[in-house]
């Protein structure tokens, strides 16, 4: 069976279904809503990347809202982790806002364990939380069945 080639244009092309892709694409809908976003993927949406295939932890939650860690306290791990090769600036702008992100996906319905007594994440180490990965792409928005203006399948 030939393989046909299909040009698709965009005004922002993500690559991946994954946790980091769906989310990506969301958040480029989100804020650029006049944009043509588009995302790619080898295998099905619902299949791909390894939260769907059952990741039980979220790699980074910084749990500001308790005083467990700020972003300074990220900045200094990855320095460390990265042996020094890393934008600063950018870990920093990553860390002030990864919580947010994951309450958002805690509203969509993702399950994050939290412990009974204090209601705070259940964490694996100073970084992760515990979450149950294969319950999250059913829960996650949807391409569109029916595109609106200026949108190709898939696209969202």
């Amino acid at each position: 069976m030939a393989r046909r080639t299909k040009f698709v244009d965009s005004d922002i092309l993500v690559i991946g279904g994954g946790f980091g892709g769906c989310g990506a694409a969301y958040e480029a809908r989100y804020w650029g809503r006049d944009l043509k976003i588009v995302l790619v993927e080898k295998a099905n949406v619902e299949r791909s990347g390894a939260v769907a295939q059952g990741l039980s932890a979220i790699n980074c939650y910084m749990g500001m809202q308790w005083g467990e860690n700020q972003p300074e306290d990220f900045v200094k791990y990855a320095r460390g982790d990265l042996m020094g090769l890393v934008r600063e600036d950018l870990v920093y702008d990553i860390a002030r806002h990864v919580d947010s992100t994951v309450h958002k996906f805690e509203e969509w319905g993702l399950p994050i364990l939290k412990n009974p007594q204090t209601g705070r994440y259940l964490r694996e180490g100073k970084w992760q939380i515990m979450i149950h990965g294969e319950s999250y792409k059913p829960k996650s928005p949807r391409p569109r069945e029916s595109p609106p203006p200026r949108s190709t399948t898939g696209s969202w």
